[in-house]
Formats: structure tokens, sequence, C-alpha cells
């Protein structure tokens, strides 16, 4: 009752984290007010000052540590003890010698730096060596006068003090906030165990915080230390903490991991683990990319990828990473002992961790024992073997078929883990392939995929259940790229080949006018157009313009119309590949004298487009991959330092005759910071079997769409098609056949670039729930749309920030974002609303304002504007254009059709 009744809860704006690792998370870190750093470790500074938080020096005042970079500067007469379970020397306050050092030369290097905050620690370390009451005054009326002084040196420092308890008196209004360690959980040094805090210890700082509080204004921050592992139990700590009106930071005792505060921070990046010997073409083939990064993407994560043989990370990856994936195909890593240790370190620190096929080294029971498992006591496993036991998580596509060939024989421990398959031997020995634990979770080989006639593949595990099951994903708002304001993304992209091929109907036009005549000006939707330059320019002797380039110049022309290129001379890859020669004309167009020149290709092509065939006021805003779409990271630098967004590779092919999910692709890859963007759905190339016929197979990327609709909304619509589709008359007719079928799917038009820029923001945002259960989700623009799972219920309009309405759809619950200054605040609540709200609409919305008269916004579209109000139980009409436009009553809202795009500004009206 004493605990539960002392205070207030803690101000919202509070909250506070500390992070002594390296590197630091910018964009996770930027989620608290405030962070204290070890500024050693802090490589950008600015970077996080920038994102608005509030940046603390840690600066140990009473002692330093053996392992600081400049303790050999200190004299030895300074010290007067050591604080051997830290590793430190105490120092003697009085000295004048060690306050001109710290003020004069330390922390004027940190203000130079750029901090405005310090963090004094070992206010209290005194107490170690002088246990008199009158060399303790003496030591605390020296460290009063050094506090005195930082304050003077550095006009508008802030200054968190840890503890100092005795010395507030006389320093406590020269400080913005106290901190203090262990009031509910601690950290017991010699032991190295994490231990309870007893209640006689627990009342005793209580009271001093109080006093802190109460008497001297300060915010109070608790710091208490819990096992990584233990994340329920951080969490419990941190709300009592907060409860009792402190600013609580729950993490471990080295505070070099993400711990828990007035903010949860919920890390969307995953770390896929692969072995590059075995991939010498590069990630883009690896199994964990091809064929795990789409599961987790749909689940709301990005990957990052590392190749085991380059070098593993040597932080924690606590409270930074959702968890670590591995895939690899044997047991045979070139470095097994650091990888094995390495592992080990992660997975006692609280990361999950999923692991697919193969450990990668030869396990014994020591490492098993981490996983609830250990060796099979039967040195010959007695084939057959059958399936003991399985549940929902295994036969997603296929079923395991028994088999010795390359099994793992691993048994369960007692307890520990969940068996999702099991097999037995003739002697019933149970093995397990396919667990999970508070650790993570591993589907052995060969039970992870089946694999096929001509390489086809299919899952034997259900991924998406898998990964949830082994890395804990907890229902969290997922950004999706497929859908925005209610509706499925349409995309339109040609790619430019085959412009110049003549059509085999009537008149025999070329193949690019064919495409601007019956599709492009006809059905009017946003579409993304490249050229290759090398083709539409081909055979030009003199300023007079190709029949190519003056079709392409009407064709840039049309509003409809977004400017791509699509290379000079059509490269068949972007980097060397071994089963793609770098030389001779089998490798791009055959242009004379002309060898690769990466600059060429993309600043040479958009340079051509933008000074030839661009109208004024338009430019190339997308650079298309050609050959097989994959770039290196030289050519992504390129690109985004052209200010062009960029698209191909990939490409969806799931059929209704081959129904399985690793025939749908990611969203891209990323090369550091650099993004290669997938095409959703892959191009006519594809289904004609490389322009071979049928050429009406196009029809079948209808299945596809479909299929990547149903019953996951997995991709978003996308007719990708080169001009070539323009010359037979089976090609032709399948291209209507897909523009007849997309057209008549509710959807939101978009240009590729707007996609590109909605993937570009998907692997890069960050979220956070807060102590009061809002969501704060950061680094949004054109991303616009999240999708919530049913169990956490409906979007709270009335308050959340950034919340424009919500549409329930069988594949899942679509959210509609208007993020202020990159930001939205999502609250959640059981009902779903009452208010008026946009149900779906076919446009960008730029305002949404709730007043007296309604809500008055701003919504364009490429198309005529279509939106759609909530609920059906109102009667709404808009305010238009010094008019009124009355709507369409749906079973599910009220329908308004706009004559324009682009109506400006009007007024939604519901009584």
């Amino acid at each position: 009752m004493f605990l539960s009744s002392v205070f207030l809860p803690a101000y919202a704006d509070s909250s506070t984290a500390f992070f002594y690792g390296r590197p630091a998370p910018i964009n996770l870190l930027s989620h608290f007010k405030q962070v204290i750093v070890e500024p050693e470790n802090m490589d950008n500074l600015v970077d996080l000052r920038d994102k608005g938080t509030k940046v603390f020096a840690y600066v140990s005042v009473g002692e330093v540590n053996w392992s600081r970079s400049w303790y050999s500067e200190i004299p030895r007469n300074w010290f007067m003890a050591s604080n051997k379970e830290w590793g430190s020397s105490i120092i003697d306050l009085t000295q004048q010698g060690w306050h001109d050092y710290l003020v004069d030369k330390y922390l004027s290097r940190l203000w130079e730096k750029g901090y405005r905050g310090f963090f004094l620690d070992g206010l209290e370390s005194y107490q170690i060596s002088v246990v008199e009451p009158g060399g303790r005054l003496i030591q605390e009326k020296a460290l009063s006068n050094l506090i005195k002084r930082i304050h003077q040196r550095f006009p508008g420092v802030d200054l968190i003090l840890n503890r100092g308890f005795a010395i507030l008196p006389e320093v406590g209004g020269y400080a913005v906030a106290l901190a203090a360690e262990s009031l509910f959980q601690g950290w017991d040094p010699p032991s190295q165990q994490y231990t309870k805090v007893l209640e006689p210890d627990r009342y005793w700082l209580l009271e001093r915080l109080k006093q802190a509080k109460d008497q001297y204004g300060l915010q109070v921050i608790v710091i208490d230390y819990v096992d990584p592992k233990q994340k329920q139990l951080a969490r419990t700590t941190a709300k009592q903490i907060s409860d009792l009106g402190f600013t609580p930071w729950v993490a471990n005792p080295g505070l070099d991991i993400l711990g828990i505060g007035e903010v949860e921070v919920f890390p969307r990046r995953v770390l896929a683990l692969y072995d590059g010997k075995d991939y010498p073409e590069g990630l883009q083939q690896t199994d964990v990319h091809k064929l795990l990064a789409m599961p987790l993407e749909y689940l709301g994560y990005s990957l990052d990828y590392m190749d085991v043989n380059v070098g593993l990370p040597g932080n924690l990856l606590t409270g930074q990473y959702a968890g670590i994936v591995t895939w690899f195909n044997n047991d045979g890593l070139l470095i097994p002992t650091i990888y094995r240790d390495w592992l080990l370190r992660q997975i006692d620190s609280g990361v999950k961790v999923a692991i697919l096929g193969n450990l990668g080294f030869k396990a014994d029971n020591a490492f098993l024992q981490h996983l609830g498992v250990k060796l099979s006591q039967s040195e010959n496993l007695q084939g057959p073997l059958k399936i003991g036991q399985s549940d929902k998580i295994v036969g997603y596509e296929a079923q395991p078929n028994p088999t010795l060939q390359g099994v793992t024989a691993w048994q369960a421990l007692e307890s520990g883990i969940e068996n999702h398959l099991g097999l037995a031997d003739q002697s019933e020995a149970p093995l397990v392939a396919v667990f999970s634990g508070n650790w993570g979770g591993v589907a052995l080989h060969p039970y992870v995929i089946e694999p096929g006639y001509q390489g086809r593949q299919r899952w034997i595990i259900n991924p998406f259940e898998f990964l949830s099951k082994a890395l804990d994903l907890t229902g969290i708002p997922v950004p999706d790229v497929t859908t925005e304001n209610g509706r499925r993304l349409l995309l339109v992209q040609v790619d430019g080949d085959g412009a110049g091929n003549k059509a085999e109907i009537p008149g025999v036009p070329l193949a690019v006018k064919v495409i601007q005549d019956h599709f492009l000006q006809k059905y009017n939707l946003p579409s993304t157009v490249s050229i290759i330059e090398g083709e539409t320019a081909s055979g030009r002797s003199s300023d007079k313009l190709t029949p190519i380039e003056t079709i392409a110049r009407d064709i840039f022309k049309l509003n409809n119309v977004e400017i791509a290129s699509h290379s000079y001379s059509h490269p068949s890859a972007w980097f060397q590949k071994n089963n793609i020669m770098a030389a001779g004309d089998d490798y791009h167009l055959a242009i004379d004298g002309y060898e690769f020149d990466l600059k060429r290709e993309i600043a040479g092509s958009a340079e051509y487009i933008n000074k030839t065939l661009a109208p004024e006021n338009k430019h190339a805003r997308v650079f298309l991959w050609t050959g097989d779409g994959l770039a290196n990271k030289e050519a992504l630098v390129l690109t985004r330092s052209l200010g062009l967004e960029n698209m191909n590779g990939g490409g969806a092919t799931i059929f209704d005759d081959e129904r399985t999910m690793t025939r749908v692709p990611p969203l891209g890859y990323a090369i550091n910071d650099q993004l290669q963007v997938y095409a959703p759905i892959a191009s006519d190339h594809v289904y004609t079997n490389g322009w071979q016929g049928p050429f009406y197979g196009f029809n079948r990327v209808i299945e596809t769409m479909r299929l990547t609709d149903s019953p996951l909304r997995l991709k978003p619509l996308h007719i990708h098609y080169h001009f070539y589709s323009g010359t037979k008359i089976a090609s032709i007719n399948a291209l209507k056949a897909v523009y007849d079928w997309s057209i008549k799917q509710e959807h939101r038009a978009v240009w590729v670039s707007e996609y590109s820029q909605k993937v570009n923001e998907f692997q890069n945002m960050t979220l956070s729930r807060r102590m009061d259960g809002a969501w704060t989700i950061r680094g949004l623009n054109t991303l616009r749309t999240v999708r919530l799972p049913v169990s956490t219920g409906w979007p709270d309009l009335e308050r959340s920030e950034g919340v424009v309405g919500v549409r329930d759809a069988r594949q899942g619950r679509y959210v509609h974002l208007l993020p202020d200054h990159g930001q939205v605040l999502l609250y959640t609540t059981p009902d779903p609303p009452s208010s008026p709200y946009l149900l779906h609409s076919n446009g960008e919305i730029e305002k949404w304002q709730q007043t007296a008269e309604g809500i008055n916004l701003q919504i364009h579209a490429h198309t005529p504007l279509e939106i759609v109000m909530a609920p059906p139980e109102r009667k709404c009409y808009v305010n238009w254009s010094g008019g009124r436009l009355d709507g369409q009553h749906q079973s599910k809202g009220w329908k308004f059709i706009f004559p324009v795009a682009n109506p400006g500004n009007a007024t939604v009206v519901c009584y």
C-alpha cells in the first residue's frame, strides 16, 4: 500500500534510456526524450541530437575505470583506493588537479563535441574508503565545489546526478534529475547474479528518492537490472517504477543493450546470417533471402544480411534486433568455434534465434542443452523413420517425408521445448526435427523445404507460424506497402525493350506506338515508362530525332506517365557473375566501340532522357534494372546520388498449379544503407517463356495477382510488361485482358517511384510503445498504412494522432495514416469507431482536420477521386467548390465520386 500510493505517475515526456554500447542505434534511441551514452563509444552524437533527443555524456566523477584510454594520464597520488568489483580506482576529491583535469580537459572536449548534458556518476565512491564522518564531510565539500564549478564553466549545461544524496542540499539546485540504481531488481557483482532488492534496502532508497523529488523538484530516474531473457519481469519492474512517479530504465548491468523504460522499443530488424562460401554470386541467391525474407516482411520485419565469414557483430543485439535467423546448408562453417561462442552469447543475452537447415557446426551436448535438446543416445539410427508427432506448423504446402539421409539426430531433454515435428526409428528412439523454446526455434534439414522437379520447391513448415513462434514476434502494427487508404495499390510499369519492333497488325506500327495508343492513353492509369537509350537513339545521324524518340517524347508528355530509364545498353547483369560473361555482345546491346561503363548506363542514360526526350519541368525519376535485375552497391549508390528511385528483379510467379509461397519474393535487398527494390510481380517476359511463346501467356499474371491477395495480401497489383508486348495480336489481347481485369479491382493507382519510396520507408521505420499503451511509429512519410492484428482491437481515432481511418478486410485490419513530421501516435480500443472516418479511397491524403463544420480535407489521386466515409449509420455529404456533393449510400459507408482527380479543399459533413 505504501509503495503504490506515494507519487503520481511519471511525466509522459520524461522517457529516458541509458546506452553505453557501440554502435549506438540512433533511430531506436530517438524514441526517448533523453539518452545517456558513453561518449567514448558514441560516433554519431549529432544524428541523435538532430532527431530531438537530449543526449547526456556519462562522466565518472569519483572513480576512473582502468580501461579508460586516458587512465595513464592521472597521477597515482590522486587515487586513494581501488574498486575491484568494477575495475576502477577511487579519486581523492580534494585533489585540485583532478578538478582541473576533469573540467578543463575532459569535459571541455565533450562540450566541444556538442554535449550539453552530463550524467555524473561515482558521486558516492569516496564512501568505500572514507568511513570517518569528518573525512566524508571534507570529500562532500570538495565534490559540491566541483559540481558548482562544472555548472559555472558550462553555461546552460544539464546535469543528472547518480545518487549523491549527501550533497543534495548543496547542489540539488544545479541538477535537472537524480538517478539511483536497484529499487526493485539489482545486480550482485561478486556473484555475478541478478537479485531481488530486500525490502529494508528498498524502503531506505525510496525515502531518499521521495525527498529528491519533493524537496528539490528533480526528475527521479531509477535504473533496475533484470536478466534480458526475462522480458516480462523487465516490463513489470518498469511499470512498478513508473507507478511511483519515477522514470524507469530496466536493462543489464553493462547498460549496453536496449532496455525498457517509459517507452519500450519494438525492434523491427532481424539479423539474417548466411554462409557466403556457398553463394559466390551473393546474398541474392541465398535461401535466407529468397525464401525467408518475404514471410518476415509480411510479419512486419526487415532484414540485415551478414555473411558469417566476413564478421559478426561484437555487441549484444538485445533490444536492437527482433531476433537472428540462420539458414546453412551444412555444418562446415569456416569459423565454427567463434560462431558457436558468439551465438551462445546472443542467446544468453535474450536474443531469440530461428535456425533453419543446419546448425553450421557439429554441436555437442554442452551447446545443445541451451536449446533444450541433446545428441541421440543411439549410435546408429534404425530405419525407416516414421512421424512421431506434428502440429499446425508442419505440413504447410508439403508433408514431411521421413528419411535417414541427412537427418540430425537430436533428442529432447525432459522439458523446456515444444516439439512441432517428432520422428522415431524402429527402436522408437524419439528425435526432434522442428521444435521451439524460450530461446527461439529450430527447423532441421530436410524438414524445411521439399525440393522438386527443375528446382521447384514447397514449404514443409509454415514459415509465418514458425517464425512467429521461434522469434516471439508480438502483435505489432505492421507497416504495409501493398495497401493505402484501404485499397490495394496498382502499379503499371513498362520496360523499354522492343520499342522499335514492328507490330504484326495492320499498318505495321512500331510497338512503342501501339502501347501509347492502346494502353497508356486509353487507360489513363499512372504508368512508369522507360526507354533504352541505345535502342531508342539507334541510327541517329544528325540532330533529327529517330521515329522512336519522337513517339517517346509524346509519351513522356502524358500527365499520367512517369519517366524512367532502362539503361544505355541493356546489360544482362550489373556485376560479375559466374554464369554471365562480363564482356561481348551477349552482355549488352551491340553498340560499336562501347564497353560497359556504369556511369554511362545510369547517369548517362538519365541525362540523355532529360535533355532530349523529357518535356520542360519533367525529368526521369526511376531507374529500372535490366537483365537479371540485380544491382550491386556501386550501382545503387549511383542511382541514389542522382535522385532516382530504382526497381526490378524479384517478381512473384505463383500460379494456380504452382501455389507455393516459395515463388513470392521479398520486397528487395539492402547492401549496407542502399536498397534495391524488387518488382512485385514478374513481367510478361517470364509469362511468355522469355518471349518464346505462348504470346498470350501474360494472361496468367491475373492468377499471380489473385494469389498474392488471398488468403494473404503479399503484393500490390502490378502490370509489368515490355514494349514488345505491342507486337503480337495475342500479346496485345492478353495485355488488354490484364488491364481490364486490373481496373475492375478496387485499387489505388501509384507510380513506381511512389511504391519504391514506401519500400524504403518500410525498411527504416521504427516502432515503440508507451506505458499508456500508445504505439509511436516514426520514419513515415509516403508509407501510409499499418495492418493491425485483430486481437489488438481497433484504432482509437479520438486519442490517436495521425490516424484518419480503418478498413476491415479478409486479409487484415488496415489503418490509414497521415504522419505528422514523420510520426504517428496510435492508440487502440476494443470497439470500432463511432465517429466519422475514412473507410477507403483511391487518393493520397494531404490534409485531414476535424472542425466544427465537419472534416476538412485535401485528397488527390491520379484518376478521378473517390472516397468512402464510415460508419454507414451516419448520413454524410461533401461541401465542395461552392456546392454540395451527395454520396451513394452503401452497406459500409457513403461513397463520393469527384469529377476531378484533385478537387482541392472539401469538407465532409456527417450527421
